[in-house]
């Protein structure tokens, strides 16, 4: 069970890293181009919606694998 949780919590961090990352440089891209301030403030947007992903993802994922196995059962 341990080792199940930890495999959950190590994916859900991989997952919302991955996730946030490209979504907030996409969006900092977007407003700022690639200026000088780019790497600051993506990384700044970064640092916002990384914590909020990984917590939404860590309480999600279970629910959102259940609706999707019923949907496929």
């Amino acid at each position: 069970m341990k080792q199940k949780f930890l495999a959950h919590c190590l994916y859900c961090f991989i997952m919302s890293a991955t996730m946030t990352g490209c979504v907030s440089a996409t969006v900092t891209a977007v407003n700022l181009g690639f200026s000088r301030a780019f790497v600051e403030e993506w990384l700044y947007s970064w640092g916002i919606a990384f914590p909020i992903g990984f917590a939404l993802l860590l309480l999600l994922s279970p629910v959102y694998r259940r609706v999707v196995e019923s949907i496929l059962h």
